[in-house]
């Protein structure tokens, strides 16, 4: 792309809108796949798209100058959110069967079940996406194309560039990491965890459509990805730990009901029904695993991003947000040549007074 098509000196307005349009398309073509069983990356392909959308229109609102009203972003987020449940049931069910070496040969019988329970999450999950998901996102997608074709065909005048626009966004982002990591003191920081987690993933999110004109930004947007991927891991067995404590809950009062109805009848407990048996065996080996493998996680994150490497990391993003402003700078006006110089005036002959043109010359005598 040649300097002057360059997208980083387009009008912030038209250059997020171009970029918001090609996200669309790609959430469009991706919930077109839902209704495929066999498309396992469907659903997350879809995910990613909005993600990245919902990302960009939040962070260029105000340069977006309310074109994108809060309701709408409201409604984004709730499409995307919608599938979060089948994205954690797919996510818990990788993880489980990773480490389930790790659980012994004989873990307890309320694995099976919390797969089981899993899987079913999962698959209704996916029902769900294919039924509602898909017809949401069709109704915002309508909603959204209008503005943002207003945005492209509409220029302003004055308008300032995406590169300026980006920079201020760039540090802003890299200050709220930079805080939000200093913030996680423990594995069980869960709040600072997720949030940093977030802003690095909104920071890359922005990076990434200006690395085709920026190659600079490829081995930061590769670091940012390393360290959203620690924080991801550290983030979801945050939220397995959670589930497990439910999935306990929900297995003792499965018992305690099955107990109480044969008390009320007076028979032996009754067998439970084909299928896993809801059971906390082996849920609170898992919880323990869990919790096992944060600590690990901690660890890391504090060794290789603790010792100056964030530091180095958000020193380069500002360097680079820098160099973004500078581009969007007005080029330095040359110096004021300095005034010529006038020529000189004549010498200007004294009038005679008022009193002098009075009197009278009176011519002297001859001879005298």
């Amino acid at each position: 792309m040649t300097e002057r098509d360059s997208m980083l000196d387009r009008p912030v307005r038209r250059g997020v809108a171009e970029i918001a349009i090609a996200l669309l398309d790609a959430a469009r073509a991706a919930s077109t796949r839902l209704d495929d069983p066999d498309d396992a990356e469907a659903l997350h392909d879809f995910r990613v798209a909005l993600r990245r959308l919902r990302s960009l229109l939040r962070g260029f609102r105000p340069e977006l100058e309310r074109a994108i009203s809060k309701k709408l972003l409201r409604r984004l987020r709730d499409v995307t959110q919608s599938t979060n449940t089948t994205r954690d049931a797919e996510v818990q069910l990788l993880w489980i069967n990773e480490h389930r070496a790790e659980l012994g040969k004989r873990p307890g019988p309320g694995v099976p079940w919390l797969l089981a329970r899993l899987e079913e999450r999962r698959d209704r999950g996916y029902a769900k996406a294919r039924a509602d998901a898909a017809q949401q996102f069709r109704r915002v997608d309508r909603r959204l194309r209008r503005p943002l074709n207003s945005a492209i065909l509409d220029p302003r005048p004055g308008e300032q560039s995406l590169a300026l626009a980006a920079a201020h966004l760039i540090r802003e982002l890299v200050t709220e990491l930079e805080q939000e990591v200093a913030a996680a003191r423990s594995p069980r920081d869960d709040d600072a965890i997720h949030s940093a987690r977030i802003a690095g993933k909104r920071l890359r999110y922005l990076l990434e459509p200006l690395s085709a004109e920026a190659e600079q930004l490829g081995p930061v947007i590769k670091q940012l990805r390393g360290l959203q991927d620690l924080l991801g891991e550290l983030h979801d067995l945050q939220v397995l730990v959670v589930d497990l404590g439910d999935a306990v809950a929900e297995a003792a009062a499965e018992r305690a009901r099955r107990l109480h109805k044969a008390a009320v009848r007076r028979t032996a407990e009754p067998k439970p029904t084909a299928g896993p048996r809801p059971a906390s065996a082996g849920l609170l080996a898992i919880a323990r695993l869990a919790r096992r493998v944060q600590d690990e996680l901690f660890h890391r994150l504090e060794s290789e991003w603790g010792a100056g490497q964030l530091a180095a990391l958000t020193g380069e993003l500002n360097t680079f947000a820098q160099a973004l402003a500078a581009r969007a700078a007005p080029p330095p006006s040359l110096p004021a040549p300095p005034p010529a110089r006038s020529q000189p005036r004549p010498r200007r002959v004294p009038r005679p007074s008022r009193r002098a043109r009075a009197t009278p010359v009176v011519p002297s005598p001859e001879g005298s």
